[in-house]
């Protein structure tokens, strides 16, 4: 690919057999794509901030994510990001190891939940289940998270994006959400929805309640509990949530109280939030009628 529109592809040859997502396994052939990213002429080797704790110690050979030489830098360049903060890259299906045995069938593969999150530090549970599939679908399009000081300049504002693909969609939410609404239609075992966040912060030192990470799947596999039945959950306004005693703590060590403010829901929180959506969805237009009235019964529910 040209350097010079900052678009590169991997060239290190490999006859490595381990994860293709894995840095050096990603050679030619691999199907792995690298945008914004710093790139060597002559290996192919890409780097990017934080791939490694400093950029390599010999630059010849080099270019910057723009197609530029690192040699040919000055004295004001020359301590520059190799790479664009919005450096990523993208890898075939087929590289995936947990990938669906039938995931090329034309019938496709069951799905049993689609799952949504965000990163809020406060309102949003730890994990809360949806069953209605127009209530999962109003929760697509009401998604948000708090964006960052260093990535928007918002500094903790919330930011909506219609099921994360707002910059991505090629017609109009409302005629967006009413095909969901049609697929789903359609389906006799309709998959459960679910709304997940494991930002939640403490208001006062503003550490992190949830561990993450693998400790995650913990939510995640009650979430398949009350699927098929095995948890009844709590239920609120804005879905089920896990009781205590459903979640799978075992060797968790949380802080007192912790637990039970990530299965908690703060109505007055919440109630503020329903007027923010209430702006967020009044841009759509051909807002199906089946989202609206999701709306209007959780905004009551709340208020009871």
């Amino acid at each position: 690919m040209n350097p010079e529109n900052g678009i590169f592809g991997v060239a290190k040859d490999t006859n490595e057999t381990t994860n293709p997502v894995a840095v050096d396994a990603m050679g030619p052939g691999s199907g792995a794509i690298f945008t914004n990213v710093a790139r060597h002429d002559l290996t192919g080797e890409v780097w990017w901030e934080g791939k490694t704790p400093e950029p390599p110690t010999q630059i010849e050979g080099w270019r910057d994510w723009a197609g530029h030489l690192i040699t040919d830098r000055d004295e004001r360049t020359r301590n520059d990001p190799w790479a664009h903060p919005n450096s990523r890259f993208a890898t075939a299906l087929t590289n995936i190891p947990t990938l669906a045995p039938a995931a090329d069938h034309p019938a496709g593969v069951p799905i049993d939940a689609i799952i949504f999150g965000g990163r809020t530090s406060d309102r949003e549970p730890l994990i809360r289940a949806i069953t209605d599939p127009a209530e999962g679908v109003y929760d697509g399009l009401t998604l948000g998270a708090e964006a960052t000081f260093a990535a928007e300049g918002l500094d903790g504002q919330l930011r909506y994006d219609p099921m994360s693909m707002r910059p991505f969609l090629s017609y109009p939410e409302g005629d967006y959400a009413q095909h969901w609404l049609s697929i789903l239609g359609n389906l006799a075992h309709p998959p459960i929805f679910a709304h997940v966040n494991w930002f939640q912060r403490d208001p006062d030192d503003g550490r992190y309640l949830w561990p993450g990470y693998r400790d995650n799947l913990r939510a995640l596999l009650w979430l398949i509990d009350h699927h098929h039945g095995r948890a009844t959950g709590q239920h609120t306004p804005v879905g089920i949530l896990p009781t205590a005693d459903e979640l799978d703590l075992d060797g968790l060590n949380l802080q007192a109280g912790d637990l039970d403010r990530l299965l908690h829901i703060d109505r007055a929180r919440w109630g503020a939030e329903m007027g923010h959506r209430s702006e967020h969805l009044a841009q759509f237009p051909n807002l199906p009628k089946p989202i609206r009235d999701v709306h209007k019964r959780i905004t009551t529910q709340l208020e009871e």
